[in-house]
């Protein structure tokens, strides 16, 4: 039995960037048609603003409640933490960034997800609407491909008229060479 694979048209996980300033996200939300299931969020705080920190709160369960046990949160991010001479976080609780992947293990489903974004200045918190969509990481799969059972017919006609006129023109060719010599003589 001879197996012939199907084409599959993989998707490889993105990375989609989103930059937390002090007037708001960029972009303000992630529209249909840009992000996949199995694709990330890298959400970056650009915020210098002192003592002013970000995140992102999601309802999961699509309750209209953003803290519940079902529901996302990002850790609080700063614009950026302190770190010794070594390179190393003074603070293993500080983060300026974080990765937010797109997939039903993480309880994240395809379509519309309504979120918060949160600005959190001493301890004042405000917070603005955000939404992010994805769908689905359809891979396209070619039907048409033989599968080994059907009898393969050859065109003949197709493939041998361009071998005919071939001929004919290096036979042209070769009986007006000696024509055109002999009237130059």
């Amino acid at each position: 039995m001879i197996s012939i694979p199907t084409h599959v048209q993989a998707h490889d996980p993105q990375n989609y960037t989103i930059l937390l300033f002090e007037d708001g996200p960029t972009p303000e939300g992630v529209v249909p048609g840009i992000l996949v299931e199995n694709d990330s969020l890298f959400v970056r705080n650009h915020d210098t603003r002192d003592n002013v920190s970000h995140r992102f709160v999601v309802d999961l369960d699509g309750d209209n409640t953003f803290t519940g046990v079902d529901d996302y949160a990002t850790e609080w991010l700063n614009s950026s933490c302190e770190l010794n001479e070594t390179g190393v976080k003074i603070d293993e609780n500080c983060n300026a960034h974080e990765m937010v992947i797109l997939a039903a293990s993480n309880g994240f489903l395809q379509g519309n997800i309504s979120m918060k974004h949160q600005i959190k200045i001493g301890e004042n918190i405000t917070e603005f609407d955000f939404f992010v969509n994805f769908g689905a990481d359809v891979h396209s799969v070619n039907d048409n491909l033989p599968t080994g059972n059907e009898p393969v017919i050859e065109k003949e006609k197709s493939s041998r008229v361009p071998l005919v006129l071939l001929l004919f023109s290096i036979i042209g060719i070769l009986w007006i060479i000696p024509q055109l010599t002999k009237s130059n003589e």
